[in-house]
Order: C-alpha cells, then structure tokens, then sequence
C-alpha cells in the first residue's frame, strides 16, 4: 500500500497515460504514403511496424537515448524504422529514395493533433491537481516533437516542465531522466509521485530515482489482478493524500 500523503510534485508520461494513437500506426503509415503511390494493409503495416519495433528495442541498450544511437541522429532512427517497417509491409519493392519521402509524411502526419486521442478522464484530473496546488510535469520517452504534439493538443500549458528523453539523453528506465526534471523543479524525489503505464520503464525508473511508482492499466478488460489505476480518476485524491494505492509490482 503507498500510504496516504501529499505529493509537491506529479510526474506522467504520455502515450498510454495522457494520450492514445486516434488510429493505428499502421492506418497513419498507409495512408501517408497512398499519396505517393504505395497501397499498404494497414493491418500487415502495422505488424511490421511492431515487429522492427522490438527489435530495434532489442538492438538499443535500456535507459539510452535512441533517437542518438545512430551517426545521424533523430533522423536517423526514424529513417531505418520507416524504411525497414514499409520494406516488410510492402508486398513491392521500394523505389530508390521512397523511405525518405515517405518519411517526410510519416512525421508530418504524427504532428497532427487529429492523430492522438486524450483520454476522457485526462483534462479534469488534471485541471483537479492544478487546483489542489500540485505541480505537473512531463517524463517521457519520445522524440524532439513531443513538446509541439502536446502543445496542439492544448496540453502543454499544463506542466511546468516537459522532461522528453531525446533532449535529455536518457530514456525510462534510467533514473536521471526523473532527477533531471526534479532539479529543474527545485523538488526532492521524496516529494514527487510518477505515473505510467510501462512497468519496465514508469514504474522501475521512478524507483530508481527515489520517485514514489504508480502504474495506470486502461487496457480492455483491465488485468484484475493489477493494482494499476484504471484510468487518472483517482489521482488527484492519491496526490492530496486523501488516499493510498496498493503498491504496484
């Protein structure tokens, strides 16, 4: 159980916390490169787009920056991940130069505000804890367009400090990514509480940093055995100290 008391500071992550893809990625890749004459199965797309994904996890040491691990930077990643997610999905060969093309429209269209969902129970509880005096920021792992995805989808006023791995060249599960923004903040681990929903990454990170760990579960029938938040319903409650949570796993 983390017993009841008042956290100066509230940390979450993003995807799966605060927001979901509207369609999935498959369906965006599809129908970025359409315009550019490749037809592609959003269902194939998006089971190759899974498959690089664990493996380029796989290739990457935990807790480092990705988005730097190639010569080319940011850029780079991303160009081998579309490049190798199209190769797979596409039943063709590629033309020569078509990933960089492709990209282009790839990343455009993950800027679109209409490609992320917010979740329902996001916006009051957050508006609650602003109210109740509790100081929001953001600790994720994305890449460098993560402060304009929020700021279209009218969230980025509400945090005080956006942490985002590509800038601060660690990823969750790395405890300096936490450390990092709690300096920034002025505010000691003790007195910060953490909210995500990879258990690897938000809830070991955060006790590697001395970061109270709290996991929200939203899949569809949650696991019953999970002592996840269903959603952030109950987080301005747990953030004033009116309530404890069962400690997660």
């Amino acid at each position: 159980m983390i017993p009841p008391r008042p956290y100066e500071i509230v940390l979450l992550d993003v995807g799966g916390t605060l927001v979901r893809p509207s369609v999935s990625f498959g369906a965006v890749y599809a129908e970025a490169v359409a315009a550019l004459g490749l037809d592609l199965d959003p269902a194939r797309a998006e089971r190759s787009i899974r498959e690089v994904s664990r493996e380029m996890d796989m290739a990457i040491p935990s807790g480092a920056n990705r988005y730097a691990h190639f010569a080319g930077g940011e850029e780079e990643y991303w160009l081998r991940f579309a490049r190798e997610s199209l190769e797979r999905a596409s039943t063709t060969p590629l033309p020569p130069g078509f990933a960089v093309r492709a990209l282009e429209r790839i990343r455009e269209a993950f800027l679109d505000p209409a490609a992320w969902t917010v979740f329902p129970d996001v916006r009051p509880a957050i508006a609650r804890m602003r109210e109740d005096g509790a100081r929001l920021a953001v600790v994720s792992n994305w890449d460098s367009r993560l402060p304009q995805v929020l700021e279209r989808l009218d969230l980025a006023s509400c945090f005080e400090d956006i942490g985002v791995s590509c800038f601060e060249g660690v990823e969750k599960p790395d405890p300096r990514i936490f450390a990092r923004v709690l300096e920034r903040l002025g505010s000691a681990p003790s007195k910060a509480l953490h909210v995500g929903d990879v258990p690897d990454l938000d809830l070991a990170g955060a006790r590697a940093a001395g970061v109270t760990g709290l996991l929200v579960d939203r899949r569809e029938p949650p696991d019953r055995d999970s002592a996840a938040l269903p959603d952030l319903g109950p987080l301005p409650g747990i953030a004033r100290g009116e309530i404890g949570w069962p400690a997660s796993a």
